[in-house]
């Protein structure tokens, strides 16, 4: 799996490996990830204690899409937080060429959007003493 942290409350296009045919280019795909309360400090706390795990599956997610399209809504749930994941037609990708050296890359026909949010229990960091 790449090495990409996927940053909270911002949009990213990233590239993801080919399908394993020799010569195979990568392709591109627009991520966003927002916390549904941004400006919480427990929110954003949590978010960076988990955000290792959440661009993981978030890539394996968009990935796996690629080859067999998943549902247009998607929700998982971990220890104290919910990511919810959408795709839709990323149209704005068709009208721009994304360049590895001279190559043109494919570009995927969605984007992503995730959607951070936690419990509003105790906050996950609560464990690792941390204070704000």
């Amino acid at each position: 799996m790449q090495n990409v942290m996927i940053p909270l409350n911002d949009t990213i296009v990233v590239c993801l490996a080919g399908d394993g045919a020799q010569g195979a280019l990568p392709r591109v795909v627009q991520i966003t990830c927002k916390a549904e309360r941004p400006e919480d400090v427990k929110t954003i706390g949590t978010y960076y204690l988990v955000r290792h795990e959440l661009s993981e599956l978030i890539l394996r997610v968009a990935g796996a899409h690629l080859g067999s399209p998943l549902p247009s809504s998607l929700v998982f749930t971990g220890e104290r937080y919910t990511l919810v994941a959408n795709h839709a037609p990323w149209t704005f990708g068709k009208k721009v060429d994304f360049m590895l050296g001279d190559d043109v890359l494919e570009v995927c026909a969605d984007k992503w959007t995730f959607i951070f949010s936690i419990d509003r229990g105790e906050p996950l960091f609560s464990k690792y003493s941390c204070s704000y």
